[in-house]
């Protein structure tokens, strides 16, 4: 039984929250949507039901179990106590930030006319926070395309930013209107692409609109000297796409290199290398001054100082291991999980098919998404039938990387009952 100081306390509990958080906290709320939704299918698989997980974006093997690059494991599992156990330099090993670089500009690296850096960061989302705590102003508007992974929005808000976006396809003028808009009201201008093999749809932009994107960047910077121009390509899954190193190709086109224009790219090894855990990344950023980069090399050192401190050592020394030893049986093994992500694709669409729906175009990656109005509903219809996908803004986002193949018809079923 509850005294009643205890029932006052109870009755209080906001008051006290609004003491002692700050108005920037007291706004925080809610768990993140996919993990939300992939404990319901915890909860049901533990129940003893035949649930199917399509919540989570890792790469699941036909059993629920996490598929491993097996010249990964082995080569971690090599490493000597130090490299297990002892602080990376806070910049990085000297040898994964060179790979980091090759990791995003491939073979294209010798052409791009900018010079080069990185900084290890705690995983892809390292260089996100690293990118809005240093490219934006507090305040202002990061620009997204209008469908994007969800936690965007919560790396800006933690940086005291929002965001405004532009359609997922469209013309190319809707970019162009858009960083128009933001020129007459912004110093500095940060904008965030995840491509290809986009989170949630599965997209990848074809030659032509990357071009048109990198265009519309460098028209904008040369139009506005004196506001600076960021664009961020997020590459988080572009090892599972048909052209892991299409942006760098597009960049090395790029001549008259505007000095406002800084090209980033957010590297991520939890997919490529199927270490999702050890939060392994890098911020790749790259300029036409050298100087430039130095400056930029101090600023995200102090950034990654005053929150990580310092990214995880042993994947940064195993990484730069079998890139410069095993790189052959690396990319086997990589390849191998990426016909099986091929093969998923390719069986979920045709299910779809068969019940007349029809995903957003879907090429690489993890995932596929169906546009709805009430994807909450959808969720909920689905997970009747013990189908278990994530609502997110404007639809269902479907984990093909976690769901076997002969589960594509049952997805395709509980989705078909649930939209109709």
């Amino acid at each position: 039984m509850q005294s009643a100081n205890s029932e006052i306390s109870l009755q209080l509990g906001v008051d006290f929250a609004a003491n002692l958080l700050n108005p920037l906290a007291s706004k925080k709320s809610g768990d993140d949507p996919i993990f939300f939704w992939f404990s319901r299918f915890i909860s049901a698989r533990d129940a003893g039901r035949d649930a199917v997980n399509g919540t989570l974006g890792s790469l699941l093997d036909n059993s629920g179990n996490l598929m491993l690059n097996r010249t990964v494991i082995d080569s971690l599992r090599k490493q000597k106590g130090h490299d297990m156990a002892g602080y990376a330099p806070l910049r990085g090993i000297p040898e994964f930030r060179e790979l980091a670089i090759d990791l995003a500009l491939g073979e294209h690296r010798k052409d791009i006319s900018a010079s080069a850096l990185s900084i290890a960061t705690p995983g892809g989302c390292g260089a996100l926070y690293a990118a809005a705590n240093n490219f934006a102003d507090p305040g202002t508007k990061v620009l997204l395309r209008d469908l994007h992974w969800g936690p965007y929005q919560t790396i800006l808000a933690e940086n005291q930013l929002t965001s405004t976006s532009y359609p997922l396809w469209g013309s190319g003028l809707e970019l162009q209107k858009a960083l128009e808009e933001l020129s007459q009201s912004q110093k500095r201008i940060l904008s965030w692409l995840n491509d290809p093999a986009h989170n949630p749809t599965g997209l990848t932009l074809t030659s032509q609109e990357r071009e048109q994107t990198l265009d519309a960047f460098k028209d904008s910077a040369n139009k506005n000297p004196s506001i600076g121009h960021t664009l961020l390509i997020d590459s988080a899954y572009h090892f599972y796409s048909e052209d892991p190193y299409s942006w760098a190709r597009t960049i090395s086109k790029l001549h008259d290199w505007p000095s406002n224009l800084l090209i980033l790219f957010a590297i991520s090894c939890s997919k490529s290398h199927t270490i999702y855990g050890m939060r392994t990344g890098a911020l790749v950023c790259l300029h036409p001054d050298q100087k430039f980069l130095q400056k930029l090399d101090e600023v995200i050192l102090h950034t990654g100082r005053g929150t990580w401190s310092a990214a995880p050592r042993l994947p940064q020394v195993a990484l730069s291991q079998i890139h410069a030893d095993y790189e052959d049986e690396w990319c086997d093994e990589k390849d191998t999980l990426k016909s099986i992500l091929k093969a998923r694709r390719k069986a979920f669409n045709e299910e779809l098919e068969k019940v007349s729906l029809k995903a957003l175009p879907n090429h690489d990656g993890y995932f596929a998404f169906i546009q709805c109005q009430n994807p909450e509903a959808v969720c909920e219809s689905c997970a009747a039938e013990d189908v278990y996908l994530v609502p997110l803004k404007g639809g269902v986002r479907i984990g093909i990387c976690a769901l076997p193949r002969d589960k594509m018809a049952r997805v395709a079923n509980a989705l078909a009952n649930a939209l109709r």
